[in-house]
């Protein structure tokens, strides 16, 4: 099977691509850095079975570029890898036609698994994945939804309290803006909260910020 691998960082897009060459049925026939590298690449030309996608790749704001993809190249399988195991990102993936799902912890025999299962047209969702969109009608606790928030949703949190925008939150800690982007969308989910005053409430409330 022909892939495509579309990774932001080379040493990443390196170690993938010697995991799944390893395999003798994979041959890892392209690369990309970023969406513009992504949508000119022949796919078609090229006879890609499979495109390995980090959902984190500069320029893929949303799921446009997936929908493209998929509507452009019917006989071509879709496998999102990202460190987000939100449900609603997970949904949306899939929703917009993605094949599989896979968490970037996971291991180099269960990637190489997950490329032969959309190569053979079947869904793929990593173990935690699963557990994920099971739980995911779940009604948490204030407690629960505090305790589910990373080091790094706190960081932005209390930044967002201290009225920092987007850009300057991505300058102190940083990061890219649309990183700042998501982290704010995964606040808002996690906290129940419906904007930026309602997460500014939650913080008060469970004491994650002081405003002194």
């Amino acid at each position: 099977m022909n892939i495509l691998i579309a990774l932001r960082y080379k040493i990443v897009r390196d170690g993938i691509t010697k995991i799944l060459t390893e395999d003798p049925d994979i041959s890892v026939v392209g690369t990309a850095q970023n969406r513009e590298e992504l949508c000119g690449y022949d796919i078609r030309g090229n006879k890609i079975d499979v495109v390995v996608i980090d959902l984190d790749i500069p320029g893929l704001d949303s799921l446009d570029t997936l929908k493209k993809i998929l509507k452009d190249h019917s006989n071509t399988s879709l496998l999102a890898i990202s460190d987000e195991k939100e449900p609603q990102q997970i949904k949306g993936v899939m929703q917009a036609g993605a094949s599989g799902y896979i968490l970037k912890k996971r291991g180099a025999k269960e990637l190489i698994k997950a490329v032969k299962e959309v190569y053979a047209d079947n869904q793929y969702l990593c173990d935690e994945s699963v557990g994920v969109l099971i739980k995911g009608d779940h009604v948490y606790s204030t407690s629960e939804r505090v305790a589910n928030l990373t080091k790094r949703e706190l960081e932005v949190l209390q930044l967002i309290c201290r009225e920092y925008i987007n850009r300057e939150i991505a300058e102190e800690l940083g990061i890219s803006v649309r990183t700042v982007d998501a982290h704010r969308r995964n606040l808002l989910q996690k906290t129940g909260a419906k904007n930026t005053v309602g997460l500014v409430k939650f913080a008060i409330k469970n004491d994650l910020v002081s405003l002194k």
